[in-house]
């Protein structure tokens, strides 16, 4: 899959508008509707803006095997959705994580 449809897909996938990615990653929409169209290729740095909302690093989006890096995909929704929360609203998480684990004993 070609970069530009791998961006669209993922942005689809997180029901992201392109307009609320352009809000998000402060890349424009006409910037990124260039990108998706295949128009362009965008530099490091704007693929890392772009990827930041959606909750997928650098590594992980040129990576093509995602088995290696989540041993499930469950794993892998809850990673990607806390790294597009703030330090407060994680730290939140693992509070509620660490309280339910310990309802557990």
């Amino acid at each position: 899959m070609e970069l530009n449809e791998r961006i669209k897909k993922l942005r689809l996938g997180r029901n992201l508008s392109v307009y609320r990615l352009s809000h998000l990653s402060d890349v424009s929409q006409n910037y990124i509707r260039t990108i998706e169209k295949g128009n362009c290729q965008p530099s490091v740095q704007i693929i890392e803006k772009l990827l930041k909302p959606l909750g997928i690093t650098l590594c992980e989006f040129f990576h093509n095997d995602e088995n290696i890096l989540y041993p499930s995909s469950y794993e892998q929704k809850l990673i990607q959705a806390a790294r597009r929360l703030s330090a407060d609203e994680l730290d939140l998480l693992l509070t509620l994580a660490e309280m339910l684990g310990n309802n557990r004993s």
